[in-house]
């Protein structure tokens, strides 16, 4: 039994889209480069392009405008090159083939 004046540890959370999308055009295994964008009512707002060989990050763009629906430019950077690594130790050309598996 619990007393009144101790806090409930039950509750919901709501989820709700925004319509920000971040998508994979380019997954190269061979070259162990991968393609990130974040985009927004049909307009890319932010294209990252990681290269795992040499270890680099690149971006044009920016996700300034969408800070109330997304995340911000290092969340991005972080989530992308982390499923890029996860892409090509995986071997995993077609993220969207991979991921209708589980559907």
């Amino acid at each position: 039994m619990t007393r009144k004046s101790e806090k409930s540890n039950v509750g919901f959370t709501i989820f709700k889209p925004t319509g920000v999308k971040h998508e994979y055009p380019l997954v190269d295994l061979k070259n162990k480069k991968v393609t990130g964008t974040v985009s927004y009512n049909n307009k890319v707002y932010m294209t990252v392009f990681i290269d795992l060989k040499s270890d680099t990050v690149n971006v044009e763009g920016s996700v300034e405008e969408l800070k109330e629906l997304a995340m911000d430019k290092e969340s991005y950077l972080r989530m992308f090159k982390s499923q890029a690594e996860f892409f090509v130790e995986n071997n995993i050309s077609n993220r969207k083939e991979y991921y209708d598996k589980f559907i």
